[in-house]
């Protein structure tokens, strides 16, 4: 994709807190501390283009030059972690952003966004998966609009933000909560992202810890996890 432009070039850094690089080192992308590194991207770079990096950029950076964000989520709903799990509860609308960063955490003035459908047996990889195709589609219509700048931003509305700790209170199931079934299925699905052991509880007999994830089958046979 990035091949079709002749008149500009890109490096490829990752996280140095990413756990798993292994695949991006094949593409030959080496290891950046943006927090503490940051003066290599201002002092050699026009601008920043983050895909899923897992460090938040200093203000330094952000200030500095352009610095834009792909985030899993459709802004302004369910900023922060895990975007996805928050929309299959909260049934707020899911799909992916490209916006400018700001100090605040994906927040920012939109470039560029596409939705993604929720169904009803849909898990969080499900939704996680038509995410990323529908992060390809951004970058593949509005990366040259990054490079030329000419673009008409959207200045979203504030939105809601979930916070890791939001995040690990749901992983904890409560066996004496009180739910109606339809919450209770969309609490597991939300959290069932294999290979990942998400949702838990504790056996009240053992006292270990249980996982839990769902599969659902349609009545044609097919079957999804």
């Amino acid at each position: 994709m990035l091949g079709r432009r002749s008149d500009c070039a890109a490096d490829f850094f990752y996280s140095v807190i990413n756990k798993g690089p292994g695949k991006l080192i094949e593409l030959g992308s080496q290891p950046i501390d943006v927090k503490k590194e940051y003066s290599k991207l201002t002092s050699s770079y026009d601008l920043v283009l983050s895909l899923h990096c897992k460090q938040i950029f200093p203000a330094a950076l952000i200030n500095s030059l352009p610095c834009y964000n792909l985030h899993p989520g459709f802004n302004p709903h369910n900023r922060g972690w895990f975007p996805q799990v928050f929309s299959i509860i909260n049934k707020l609308p899911a799909g992916a952003t490209l916006h400018k960063m700001d100090e605040q955490i994906d927040h920012g003035e939109i470039i560029d966004q596409e939705p993604v459908a929720i169904d009803a047996c849909d898990t969080s990889l499900d939704v996680y998966d038509k995410i990323m195709l529908a992060e390809l589609k951004i970058l593949d219509r509005s990366f040259d609009k990054l490079i030329s700048g000419n673009y008409k931003p959207i200045i979203p509305a504030e939105g809601n933000y979930n916070s890791i700790g939001d995040y690990r209170k749901l992983q904890k199931l409560d066996l004496d909560a009180t739910m109606r079934v339809g919450e209770v299925i969309d609490l597991l699905r939300a959290l069932s992202h294999p290979p990942y052991k998400n949702a838990w509880f504790i056996d009240p007999v053992s006292g270990e810890k249980v996982f839990v994830e769902v599969r659902f089958e349609k009545e044609s046979g097919e079957g999804k996890r």
